[in-house]
């Protein structure tokens, strides 16, 4: 017997059907999904090749510093004063010895100088007088004994010739008073021309005169500031009129032919890698694309705390000079591996 066609039956048929051909098609999108999210994931996660730039820094930072020159001074005046004149300028070049500044110079300071000359020639005049006064002494006491030597060789003579008693006394007197001569002239050029105590004194007295006139000479130089060193006038302080304090900088004079680079921020495992010898790549930030090289020649063995973390200073020698390099420069130091 034949089955009866219901349509309910098909109604329904149909639509479960439908049903499974959307979950299919639900769980196919889901899988592309997945497949795009894992090759994305994929690609992100490869190296990506990094090309270096031409001019990139050779090796990590390791300390930031200034740029010294390896000499230089201080230049200060000795006594306190008024700047009476200023005879260089910031950048000049200077000899050692060569005057920098000067302040007025009191007219006591002069007129001490003044007498101390006097005093000094008056000293070596006395002293010129004694000396002059026993070399007369010994001319007059050599002519003296020549005198008494031709007189005894006459008296002599004569008594060889008559041997009276006449000529014997003359004899004995010109004998005596050779002897006399002799005695005189020995004593003389023994040094007893002039009485000891009197040449001692008159030396003290030129010797003490000598001393007066380099303490006032060293007072009136001292209104006079000359550079200690050669090189070149830095961090000029002072102008015409301004009071200054004796041992106070006025200014610095750096010799430029040398420079270092000295740093005091390395940590204790950062110096822990670095020894004396070793060689450095030294920038500065105000001349960009100026590469120097140095050597590490000083590595301080005492450490400093700075906001808790203990650091070292460290010098190290430049080994070139730029015209363009200057005091206080900002220097990145970069270790050489």
């Amino acid at each position: 017997m034949m089955d009866r066609w219901d349509p309910a039956s098909m109604t329904n048929k149909i639509n479960t059907g439908d049903n499974e051909m959307k979950k299919i098609t639900l769980i196919l999108i889901l899988v592309a999904i997945a497949l795009f999210t894992l090759t994305a994931c994929g690609a992100s996660d490869s190296p990506e090749t990094v090309t270096p730039e031409a001019n990139s820094v050779p090796a990590a930072v390791i300390a930031e510093g200034q740029l010294l020159p390896v000499n230089w001074l201080d230049q200060s005046f000795s006594l306190p004063g008024t700047v009476e004149s200023v005879l260089v300028s910031d950048g000049d070049s200077v000899s050692a010895g060569q005057p920098l500044a000067a302040y007025t110079v009191s007219p006591d300071a002069m007129l001490t100088v003044a007498r101390a000359e006097q005093e000094l020639l008056a000293a070596q005049q006395a002293l010129n007088a004694l000396k002059d006064a026993a070399d007369l002494n010994n001319a007059q006491a050599q002519l003296k004994y020549i005198n008494a030597q031709e007189t005894l060789d006459e008296a002599q003579s004569n008594f060889d010739a008559d041997d009276s008693a006449e000529n014997q006394v003359l004899l004995d007197i010109a004998a005596a008073a050779f002897q006399l001569a002799e005695d005189e002239l020995n004593r003389i050029e023994a040094g007893a021309g002039v009485d000891e105590h009197l040449l001692k004194a008159a030396e003290a007295r030129l010797n003490t005169a000598n001393a007066s006139l380099a303490s006032a000479q060293a007072l009136v130089d001292s209104h006079q500031l000359k550079s200690n060193l050669a090189g070149t006038v830095v961090d000029l302080r002072i102008q015409p009129g301004q009071k200054i304090t004796a041992g106070i900088p006025v200014m610095a004079v750096a010799d430029t032919s040398s420079w270092l680079v000295k740093t005091d921020n390395l940590s204790e495992t950062q110096v822990s890698s670095i020894a004396v010898g070793d060689a450095d790549t030294i920038r500065l930030d105000a001349l960009p694309g100026l590469d120097l090289s140095g050597v590490v020649t000083h590595i301080n063995a005492r450490y400093e705390e700075k906001r808790g973390d203990i650091t070292y200073t460290v010098t190290i020698r430049v080994n070139e000079v730029d015209p363009a390099m200057r005091w206080g420069l900002t220097a990145a130091v970069y270790f050489q591996p």
